[in-house]
C-alpha cells in the first residue's frame, strides 16, 4: 500500500472546468483588451472564439488539430459568403436554407463533423442578427477571434496531450463502479430481478460510450502509439485493465433466480451484496486516492463468507467459492489500477479497435438515400429554417427575431426523444435565466458587478452545456439579457423577446420532428437480430479459440450491439406508432445474459463442450421467423442445478430463438 498511486487517478479538476475557465477567458480578452478603442473588432472577435470554442471537444492532438481546421474553414466561408449576401433577403434565404441543408449533412463524416456544421449554421444566425455593416471586415474580425480561440487550444493539448484520455478513464472507472452497485442488487432479495437487469442493462449503454471514447481518445492518436515512451506504455495498460475490469463484473453471472432460492437460507447473500457493494466503492472513490479504507471490512466480510461455504452442500459451496474467486480477481484489478502494476502490454494490433477508417467521400455517399436519418433531419432543418425565416421577415421587425432560429436549430434533433428533451430543458433553462436576470438587472445597479455576473455566467454556460444542458441554457440566458440590457437597454423588452422566441422556436422545432421522421421503432427487430447475431459471432470465437485479439474484437462488437439495441429501445418508448415494447426488452435481456455467460466462459479459460456450444450457436442462427437451422435439436433439458455454466446458455439460447419466432 505504499506504492505510488497511479497518475491518470490523481486528484485533477474536471477537464471541463478547465475548459470552461479557459473558453471564458479567450472569449472575454478580446472585449476587455478591444472594446474601448475597438469596438466592432471585439464584438466580432468574442463572436467568433465563443461560436468555434463550442465545437472544441475533448481529444488528443490529432482529433484537435483536425476539427480546428474543419471549424477555422467553415467559419471562414459561411462568414464570407452569407455576410455579403444580407442586403438581398431573397438570396440571403436561399442561402440559409442551403447551408443548413449542406452543414447538417455534416453529420455523415462523424460526430465531430456533426458539431462543426451546427455551429456553421449557428454562426450564420448570428450574423444575420447583427447585420454587420461592413461584411468583409467583420469576417476577417470573426477569423482572427476563431484563431485567437484555437491557438491556445492547441498548445494546450500539445503541451498535456493526455488529458482527455486521463479524464476518459477516470470517467470509465467510475461508470464501471456504478455497474457494480447494480450487479450487487442481483444476489438482494429485497430488489426485483427485473429492476436489477433493466438498471444494468442502462448502465452498460453509459460504460460502453464511456469506453469506445477511451479507445478513440488512445489509438486515434498514431503518433502518440508510436513511441515507447514510459508514459504511453502506462495509459495503454491502464486502458487495457479498465476496459477488463467491467468485463471481469460482468463475468460474475449466474441464473439468479436459482441462485437467490437456494442461498437465502444460508444469509450468504447478504454478505455477497455487501462485499460487492464494497468493490464498488473502493472503484469509485479510486479518483479521490482513498485505497484502503475498507480494507479491513473486505477481509472480514471475505473469511465470513469462506466459513458459511464450509458448510454448504456441493453445489451451493462451488457457486460462493465462485463468486470469491472472482470477487478476489475484480479487487485485484483495482489494486493494479491502483498503483500502475504490470506495465508490460503485449504487442498487437490496436489500430484493428477504431472504427473502419473510410474517406469523407465515401461516408457521404453512405448517406445519400431517402432512408437516411442524416439526410431525412437534414432536409427538415432546412424546410424549418425556410419556414423560420419567412416568419421573421414578414411578421416581424424585432431586433431578436433570430433567437427564433437560434432555438430550431439548438433544439431539433434527427429524433424525437432527444427533441423533446432538448424541448424540455431549454425552455426551463430559458424561464429560470430571465427570472434571475430580471432580479440582478433590477436589484443591482453597478454595471461593473452586472459584468461580474455576466462572466460568472459565461462560465456556468461552458462548464453545463454538455452534461447540464439546462442548466447551461439558464446560465446563457443570464449572461445573454445582462449584457444586452447594458448595450441597448430595455431589459423587459429584452426578457419578453426571449421567452416568446424560445416558445416559438420549441413550438417549429417539436412540430418538425413528423416532417421526414426519424423512426427507431421500426429498426428493434433489426437491431434485436443484429445483437443476436453479435452474440453468436462472439460465441463462435471463444469455441475456436481464436486469437485473443480476434476474441476481444468479437467481444466489442457485441456489446457495441447491446448497446445500440438499449439506445433503441430508449428512444422508441416515446415515438408514435404500435410497437410490442415489452417483447423487445425481454429479447434485450436475453442477448444481455448470453452474453455475461459467454464472458464467464471466456474469462475461466475452461475447454467447452463441443456438443453444446454447437447447439447453442444453432438456435442463434435462425432467420428470426423462429425456424431454427438444425433441425434435430430438441430443447435441452431444464435443471434447478446452481453449476450451469454452458448449460445455462444453451437454456438461454434456445429461448432466445424461440421468443423471437412472429405469430
Amino acid at each position: 500500500m505504499l506504492n505510488r498511486p497511479s497518475f491518470f487517478l490523481a486528484f485533477r479538476l474536471k477537464e471541463s472546468v478547465i475548459d470552461a475557465l479557459r473558453n471564458t477567458l479567450v472569449v472575454l480578452a478580446p472585449l476587455i483588451l478591444l472594446y474601448a478603442t475597438h469596438r466592432q473588432m471585439a464584438i466580432a472577435m468574442a463572436v467568433g472564439a465563443l461560436l468555434i470554442s463550442l465545437t472544441d471537444l475533448p481529444g488528443n492532438r490529432r482529433n484537435k488539430t483536425l476539427t480546428a481546421l474543419q471549424s477555422i474553414t467553415v467559419f471562414l466561408l459561411i462568414s464570407l459568403l452569407f455576410s455579403a449576401a444580407l442586403s438581398k433577403p431573397v438570396i440571403t434565404g436561399l442561402m440559409l436554407v442551403g447551408f443548413t441543408f449542406l452543414l447538417s449533412m455534416l453529420a455523415a463524416l462523424g460526430g465531430r463533423s456533426t458539431v462543426v456544421g451546427t455551429m456553421g449554421i449557428i454562426l450564420m444566425v448570428f450574423i444575420l442578427g447583427l447585420q454587420p455593416h461592413e461584411p468583409l471586415t467583420f469576417s476577417f474580425y470573426l477569423l482572427a477571434g476563431c484563431i485567437w480561440f484555437y491557438l491556445i487550444s492547441l498548445i494546450q493539448v500539445f503541451l498535456w496531450p493526455f488529458r482527455s484520455l486521463h479524464q476518459g478513464l477516470r470517467e470509465t472507472l467510475s461508470a464501471t463502479a456504478d455497474f457494480l452497485k447494480a450487479k450487487a442488487n442481483c444476489y438482494d432479495p429485497n430488489v426485483s430481478l427485473e429492476e436489477s437487469y433493466r438498471q444494468i442493462i442502462t448502465l452498460h449503454l453509459r460504460v460502453s460510450e464511456k469506453q469506445e471514447l477511451v479507445r478513440q481518445l488512445l489509438l486515434s492518436d498514431r503518433a502518440a502509439m508510436r513511441k515507447s515512451r514510459p508514459q504511453v506504455k502506462r495509459l495503454l495498460n491502464s486502458s487495457i485493465k479498465v476496459i477488463g475490469l467491467y468485463e471481469q463484473i460482468t463475468a460474475m453471472h449466474y441464473d439468479y433466480e436459482v441462485v437467490r432460492r437456494r442461498l437465502a437460507p444460508t444469509g450468504a447473500l447478504i454478505i455477497i451484496t455487501e462485499l460487492i457493494n464494497l468493490l464498488a466503492e473502493e472503484a469509485d472513490q479510486s479518483k479521490k486516492r482513498i485505497l484502503t479504507r475498507k480494507f479491513e471490512r473486505y477481509q472480514e466480510l471475505s473469511i465470513e463468507l469462506g466459513r458459511i461455504a464450509i458448510g454448504l452442500p456441493t453445489e451451493e459451496k462451488a457457486v460462493v467459492n465462485g463468486i470469491l474467486t472472482n470477487v478476489g480477481a475484480i479487487r485485484q484489478l483495482l489494486e493494479d489500477i491502483h498503483f500502475d502494476r504490470d506495465n508490460t502490454v503485449a504487442n498487437s494490433n490496436f489500430n484493428a479497435f477504431l472504427p473502419r477508417g473510410d474517406n469523407y467521400w465515401q461516408k457521404f455517399k453512405l448517406q445519400l438515400h431517402f432512408q437516411s436519418p442524416v439526410l431525412r433531419f437534414s432536409l427538415r432543418l432546412a424546410l424549418l429554417f425556410g419556414i423560420g425565416y419567412l416568419a421573421t421577415l414578414f411578421f416581424t421587425k424585432d431586433h431578436y427575431s433570430y433567437w427564433l432560429l437560434l432555438t430550431i436549430v439548438i433544439v431539433a434533433r434527427p429524433k424525437l426523444a432527444v427533441t423533446w428533451q432538448r424541448n424540455l430543458e431549454r425552455l426551463s433553462g430559458t424561464f429560470a435565466g430571465v427570472v434571475l436576470a430580471s432580479l440582478f438587472i433590477f436589484l443591482i445597479k453597478p454595471a461593473v458587478i452586472l459584468l461580474a455576473i455576466a462572466s460568472f455566467a459565461l462560465l456556468g454556460f461552458f462548464a453545463w452545456n454538455r452534461p447540464r444542458y439546462g442548466w447551461s441554457v439558464c446560465c446563457i440566458t443570464i449572461c445573454v439579457v445582462i449584457c444586452l440590457s447594458l448595450y441597448h437597454g430595455q431589459p423587459m423588452v429584452i426578457v419578453s423577446a426571449r421567452v416568446w422566441y424560445s416558445l416559438a422556436g420549441c413550438a417549429v422545432a417539436f412540430a418538425g420532428i413528423f416532417i421526414f421522421p426519424v423512426w427507431i421503432n421500426i429498426e428493434l427487430e433489426e437491431l434485436g437480430r443484429l445483437a443476436m447475431e453479435g452474440n453468436r459471432l462472439f460465441l463462435e470465437a471463444v469455441v475456436n479459440r481464436l486469437e485473443q485479439q480476434e476474441i476481444w474484437l468479437a467481444r466489442k462488437e457485441a456489446h457495441l450491439r447491446l448497446a445500440r439495441l438499449s439506445e433503441g429501445i430508449r428512444h422508441a418508448r416515446v415515438e408514435p406508432g404500435k410497437v410490442d415494447l415489452p417483447r423487445i426488452e425481454h429479447i434485450q435481456v436475453l442477448n444481455y445474459r448470453i452474453n455475461a455467460v459467454i464472458i464467464s466462459l471466456f474469462l475461466s479459460g475452461r475447454k467447452l463442450n463441443h456438443k453444446s456450444a454447437e447447439h447453442t450457436i444453432n438456435y442463434l442462427t435462425h432467420d428470426w421467423v423462429g425456424t431454427v437451422y438444425a433441425r434435430g435439436i430438441s430443447e435441452p433439458e431444464k435443471d434447478n442445478h446452481l453449476l450451469k455454466g454452458q448449460g445455462l446458455l444453451e437454456e438461454l439460447a434456445y429461448t432466445l430463438a424461440t421468443f423471437t419466432r412472429k405469430i
